[in-house]
């Protein structure tokens, strides 16, 4: 009964999907849907459960004092009760949501690809943040203030043949309200 509870409470672990879902930002597109290998959608929830799980303890033991020593004399019983809720429940790591597009042999070069989600990103707002360069490996990641985030990760050798070996597109989705 307990695992039945704690892997309702961690949610659903990585689930592979055939098309973009409807959450994924209208202003971030989809290079060449044709051509992608798998979409994934990765839980908030289930990505940081294993910091969760080992925070929860500690969290349970301290937060009384926390509490304790956040509030003033004229604290009641309930509200003291409220405050530990509120320590114990709140989360120690991020928890929005990602989705994470993969294509292999891609007919675009992959400075183009690279020079594309650039141009598209920066138009729909977002900060392109860390860019590298590196062995046939270009990547980036990207802000916007509203908490979507994510990273552009292309492979393929240009000189060698044409074409992009791999890219990866992965978006961290904004917090969403309870």
């Amino acid at each position: 009964l307990a695992i039945i509870g704690l892997r309702l409470y961690i949610g659903p672990g990585p689930t592979a999907v055939k098309s973009v879902p409807a959450n994924f930002p209208t202003d971030i597109p989809v290079y060449d849907k044709d051509a992608i290998d798998n979409i994934t959608i990765i839980s908030g929830k289930y990505k940081n459960r294993g910091i969760e799980i080992a925070a929860f303890f500690p969290k349970v033991i301290l937060s009384p004092l926390l509490v304790k020593m956040e509030q003033n004399q004229t604290t009641t019983s309930t509200d003291r009760w409220e405050g530990i809720w509120q320590v114990i429940t709140a989360p120690v790591s991020d928890h929005r949501d990602t989705i994470q597009i993969n294509w292999s042999n891609l007919d675009a070069e992959p400075s183009f690809v690279i020079s594309y989600y650039r141009k598209e990103l920066t138009k729909a707002n977002f900060k392109i943040e860390v860019e590298s360069e590196g062995n046939n490996v270009r990547q980036f990641s990207f802000t916007r203030e509203d908490g979507t985030s994510g990273s552009l990760y292309v492979q393929g050798d240009e000189t060698a043949r044409p074409g992009t070996d791999f890219a990866i597109l992965t978006v961290n989705l904004p917090q969403t309200q309870p």
